[in-house]
């Protein structure tokens, strides 16, 4: 399609993001807060133990739920913070962790102001298309070979690109009657017409 990707957001998964580099070397690539976090939480098992409860919630508040925090920032929450947890090196592995990552889990605010487009901070979104992608490939009994899958894959993302959103709720019912497409193209970008009805 020739179409000018400016922002991929990935799960906190090397892999993914080394994929993504790989195949798109020019892009921003940004961190995926909610997978970021969630793995956060496994590592301090919070949900069956209370030790960094507090910490996680912390963290939740002051970094990863802040609308818009630059990478200057998220590095200076991360600073203040520090001092208060001196005495426990799980929790300092655990901001030297975030302050690691800190341009990819920032880099969201960089797509937004050099390349004047949204990017997403989470794959959340994406993710939605998931379920659908299971139950339509279920009616499928296989492909004649990988090619065959690949095109057949590859149409019907798009064609899932360029479908209107209906039924979108709070905060994201402004979506609706747009397509996904629309929202992450580079200035007035013109998008090609391939699903005509």
């Amino acid at each position: 399609m020739d179409y000018p990707l400016v922002a991929v957001t990935c799960d906190d998964n090397e892999a993914i993001r080394m994929a993504a580099r790989y195949v798109f070397p020019n892009i921003v690539t940004q961190l995926c807060h909610v997978h970021f976090l969630e793995n956060i939480r496994k590592q301090l098992q919070v949900r069956s133990d209370e030790t960094f409860k507090s910490f996680v919630s912390d963290l939740e508040k002051h970094i990863f739920h802040v609308p818009v925090l630059g990478k200057a920032n998220l590095e200076r929450h991360i600073r203040w913070r520090a001092p208060r947890h001196y005495d426990d090196p799980i929790k300092i592995a655990t901001l030297n962790h975030i302050f690691a990552h800190a341009a990819e889990l920032t880099a969201y605010v960089d797509a937004r102001n050099w390349y004047k487009v949204p990017c997403p901070k989470t794959t959340n979104i994406i993710e939605s298309f998931n379920s659908q992608l299971e139950g339509r490939l279920k009616t499928i009994q296989g492909f004649e070979s990988f090619h065959t899958a690949e095109r057949w894959l590859s149409a019907w993302i798009l064609r899932k690109r360029f479908t209107p959103f209906t039924d979108c709720r709070k905060p994201f019912q402004k979506l609706n009657g747009t397509y996904s497409l629309e929202h992450t193209r580079r200035g007035k970008v013109k998008l090609p017409n391939l699903f005509q009805t």
